[in-house]
């Protein structure tokens, strides 16, 4: 069995996480970052839950262990019914770069163009499975932490502090339903990352915590500097706050396009987020069915993600209304499939004693 390091293991995450900040918004005003610190936090325990049962059983792989605790029949249900969160997961996260590329663009590059460029990329890189995934993150994440380490940089002369204050104006009711939405997307995909990963390595744990923790101080920074930069009103009129940061930034000829550094960091953020959901699909299904490889799952999944994906993008308001009903449902799913899980692998190993 290959194993996968730690490093390695924080890398990948990273760089999903990080591609959350492409769409982020402004809805929770000033006080967003505190918001998103709190589901950073709680990211944490939700991760460290996710990785507990191979931890528990360390000899088998994650897609495994339904069927081992649950039973054929109860295992391939359960298995089922995540390849459906996770194929929902799928084509949101293709719909969140296609619209903001039609966006950015004017609306020039059609539907079925940029679908299928980065489908197409992440099929590519996950059709090696998680180990040449996680090999491909590796240089990616410095390039996009170097991106979003320059944006904040730049920023930083720009910046109206006075624009963070008053703080918690509305009480923390109003922050924490942000914070349990956040909790969902993006903190809620580290259950796909634990999954694809449990198995791999005894460091998964410690480099998925690592990565939560290193993802939720890079959002909260980026929070802040849209607040700054733009003012609350001003963040909150925009569809891509980062994204209009980043491009209103002032620092002499060589920086008047900054948000294409931004951006385009962000784009490989949405490839890499895509190819853990393909990497997760290619494992899940044929452990739920008996049937298919990890290759052949990958580009069938990226082309029935592609079909769909053409066929309902829409506009930023009508993905915001589905982005928002995607981050009620993520996080309870995912919770309760964590914790089935937990205790299934309980109870079997209490019994084997």
């Amino acid at each position: 069995m290959n194993r996968i390091q730690g490093r390695q293991a924080t890398c990948l995450l990273l760089v999903v996480l990080s591609g959350w900040s492409l769409t982020m918004g402004a809805d929770n005003g000033r006080d967003g970052w505190i918001a998103l610190a709190l589901a950073g936090i709680f990211s944490l325990l939700l991760a460290a839950l996710c990785c507990l049962p191979c931890e528990r059983m360390p000899q088998m792989h994650w897609f495994d262990l339904p069927a081992t605790v649950f039973g054929c029949a109860g295992g391939g249900l359960y298995l089922i019914a995540l390849c459906a969160l996770a194929f929902w997961s799928l084509c949101m996260s293709i719909l969140g770069g296609v619209i903001f590329l039609r966006t950015v663009s004017g609306g020039q590059w059609p539907v079925w163009l940029l679908t299928g460029a980065i489908l197409l990329c992440a099929a590519a890189a996950a059709q090696g499975g998680i180990e040449r995934l996680v090999l491909w993150t590796e240089p990616v994440v410095w390039i996009v932490v170097l991106a979003l380490a320059v944006s904040l940089l730049l920023s930083v002369r720009q910046l109206d502090w006075q624009q963070l204050w008053p703080m918690l104006s509305g009480g923390w009711q109003a922050v924490v339903p942000r914070a349990y939405v956040l909790l969902s997307v993006p903190f809620g995909e580290v259950f796909y990352a634990a999954a694809a990963l449990g198995g791999t390595g005894t460091q998964t744990r410690t480099g998925l915590l690592r990565a939560c923790v290193l993802a939720s101080v890079l959002l909260c920074l980026l929070y802040v500097r849209n607040i700054c930069l733009l003012g609350e009103a001003g963040a909150q009129e925009v569809f891509y706050p980062s994204y209009t940061a980043a491009s209103v930034l002032e620092f002499g000829e060589s920086f008047q396009r900054g948000e294409v550094l931004i951006s385009g960091s962000l784009i490989v953020c949405t490839v890499a987020r895509a190819a853990l959901l393909l990497v997760f699909l290619s494992g899940s299904v044929p452990a739920a069915t008996g049937r298919g490889s990890g290759k052949q799952i990958v580009w069938s999944a990226a082309i029935l993600s592609g079909i769909v994906c053409t066929m309902t993008a829409g506009t930023n308001r009508s993905f915001a209304d589905a982005l928002h009903l995607y981050q009620l449902i993520l996080f309870p799913t995912v919770l309760t499939a964590a914790a089935l899980l937990v205790i299934g692998v309980c109870i079997r190993i209490k019994k084997q004693r």
